[in-house]
């Protein structure tokens, strides 16, 4: 039987080293780190970054922090690095976790919460096709905010026109209400876009293209006769010229250009001055030339200069295409082998000596009253639209 002096002996040996290891436990429990984040924005559009900066978190010496445990809501990563960048590509509020944890286990966790915008959803109504001269409208109010934002519009009319003149022919803002509206005046595939913006600044772009189709005429030519006339008076030696455009908005067919000559009171035996007509027509690289003549001393002194079938005269009505109908006309006026006479018409006028000019030492005819009158025959275009939309 052992004394009690044992017994108490053992008894305090076995409570000291319950002490001891008690002490140990403690030294030897995971020590946990300190989670710190910071972001530069909390507020984003879809499709745009949040960076994180997590390189302020700590943990006690000696320990080191080993990894970083993100959880985004919408993916999850694990980096030892402690700065990240996340793109956010769907709508809504995002609570981002992170954990740190150290080389001894221990961990710590902090969250932040991130809003993600959603765009604006660009739409368009309009047609695909039309003719020119035909009022075009396309409407964007049916574009919406999924969040019920008010929207704003940017409309880029043309995309092959700079109207800003920043060297961008796609980011032009032509108008800025819900519908754009215009008038094509020429044919062609025409291209443009639509920029949507919220309350929030979150875009969205659409583009839209539309066929400008020519219209069709018919066209008949009608004949039809027109006559200028000028008069005036020369001095023996002197000129005068005279300038028009006869032709304008029709064809020349033909004309004749007569020039006569006041009757002087001389002896019948006398002669009469003369004088030269010429007529150039720059754009036709034309010209022709005549001198007056008197057939009979009861008769005036005239001379002519006449031409017909200058353009062709089509008979039957031809159905052509064009932007309009001005344009059209220009076609038809300047269509290769039917555009003689067009442009400026120059008629100079010159008096000339009498033969012979000298009669006893007088001079029978100092000068003439004069009158030129010109005829024309035009063809004038009767053009008319068929087949409207």
């Amino acid at each position: 039987m052992k004394s009690p002096r044992f017994l108490t002996g053992s008894l305090l040996i076995s409570l000291l080293l319950s002490i001891s290891l008690a002490g140990c436990t403690g030294v030897l429990a995971p020590v946990s780190p300190t989670a710190r984040l910071e972001i530069d924005v909390d507020t984003i559009n879809v499709g745009e970054a949040v960076n994180f900066d997590a390189r302020s978190s700590t943990t006690p010496d000696p320990t080191l922090i080993t990894s970083y445990l993100w959880d985004f809501g919408v993916a999850q990563r694990n980096s030892s690095n402690g700065y990240v960048s996340q793109v956010f590509n769907e709508p809504g509020r995002f609570d981002v976790q992170l954990t740190v944890v150290n080389d001894m286990g221990g961990e710590d966790s902090v969250s932040v919460s991130i809003y993600v915008n959603a765009l604006p959803i660009a739409a368009i109504s309009g047609p695909t096709a039309v003719k020119t001269g035909t009022l075009v409208t396309f409407d964007a109010s049916s574009s919406v905010d999924p969040e019920g934002g008010v929207l704003q519009y940017e409309w880029d009319a043309d995309w092959s026109k700079d109207t800003n003149g920043d060297g961008n022919f796609q980011n032009d803002v032509d108008e800025t209400n819900s519908t754009l509206t215009f008038l094509p005046d020429s044919s062609g595939d025409l291209r443009g876009s639509l920029t949507v913006i919220d309350d929030k600044g979150a875009t969205s772009t659409t583009t839209w293209e539309i066929r400008i189709l020519e219209r069709s005429f018919n066209v008949t030519w009608r004949q039809q006769t027109m006559t200028v006339s000028w008069d005036g008076y020369l001095e023996q030696g002197e000129s005068y010229e005279i300038s028009h455009v006869p032709s304008e908005g029709s064809r020349i067919f033909g004309f004749n250009g007569t020039l006569t000559l006041a009757r002087d009171i001389v002896p019948a035996q006398w002669p009469e001055d003369n004088f030269t007509m010429v007529v150039s027509i720059p754009n036709s690289g034309w010209n022709a030339k005549v001198k007056t003549k008197q057939d009979s001393p009861t008769t005036n002194s005239t001379g002519s200069i006449e031409r017909t079938d200058l353009n062709p005269f089509p008979n039957e009505p031809i159905t052509y295409t064009a932007d309009s109908p001005d344009a059209l006309l220009e076609t038809l006026l300047m269509e290769p082998g039917a555009r003689f006479g067009q442009g400026e018409w120059i008629w100079t006028l010159t008096a000339d000596e009498a033969d012979p000019d000298l009669i006893d030492q007088l001079d029978p005819d100092p000068g003439n009253d004069w009158n030129l009158e010109v005829e024309f025959i035009i063809l004038i275009p009767v053009i008319l639209e068929v087949g409207m939309l």
